[in-house]
């Protein structure tokens, strides 16, 4: 008897990750389609799905959650900013951008998982680490396939978003904390 309750157990604790997963995965679809649309990197709120899915997704299941929008993405749905959808998004001059998304979820999970204490700061800071490894990875794609030198990639891809990146990293922060602290608990 008690090895059945465990194995249910078990189930349920798989069921709801993957449930989770599913609905993170539905909360960057949906944010990343409210956008403004500017040349040549589109601002939208799918970053800020990401920082909120590593924020309450253990590691794995944020990374997940990610790499399955990256998926439907890449197959056609048109999931992207701006309902862009296909293959060519990820080779295109933004790809480096999105193929960064699992790292971003990543590194925020691992940092908010792993600390003991100060979790906000060290949510806050893992946020700002997976922000520049983005930031990295999607200049040098963007400098390479634009053919544009990487300074130049930077102020056009990176410096006029920095102040929105650093509002939806403290937006972040604060709405998964009173995510955790009311409906996490529940579920």
């Amino acid at each position: 008897m008690e090895s059945i309750q465990k194995t249910t157990n078990k189930q349920s604790i798989r069921t709801k990750d993957l449930v989770m997963t599913g609905m993170f995965t539905a909360v960057i679809c949906v944010m990343s389609q409210i956008t403004i649309p500017i040349q040549p990197i589109p601002f939208s709120l799918g970053l800020f799905a990401i920082f909120l899915t590593g924020t309450l997704l253990t590691p794995r299941y944020a990374f997940l959650s990610v790499l399955c929008y990256l998926l439907l993405g890449t197959f056609g749905l048109p999931v992207f900013a701006g309902f862009k959808g296909g293959l060519q998004n990820l080779v295109g001059m933004t790809g480096g951008y999105l193929a960064a998304y699992p790292i971003i979820a990543l590194i925020t999970s691992l940092c908010y998982s792993k600390a003991r204490k100060y979790k906000t700061i060290s949510l806050v800071l893992g946020m700002l680490v997976s922000l520049i490894v983005c930031y990295g990875i999607g200049t040098t794609w963007f400098s390479y396939v634009s053919g544009t030198g990487f300074y130049k990639s930077l102020t056009l891809c990176v410096f006029p978003f920095i102040p929105f990146d650093l509002v939806k990293i403290a937006l972040a922060a604060s709405v998964g904390a009173v995510i955790r602290k009311t409906v996490m608990k529940q579920i």
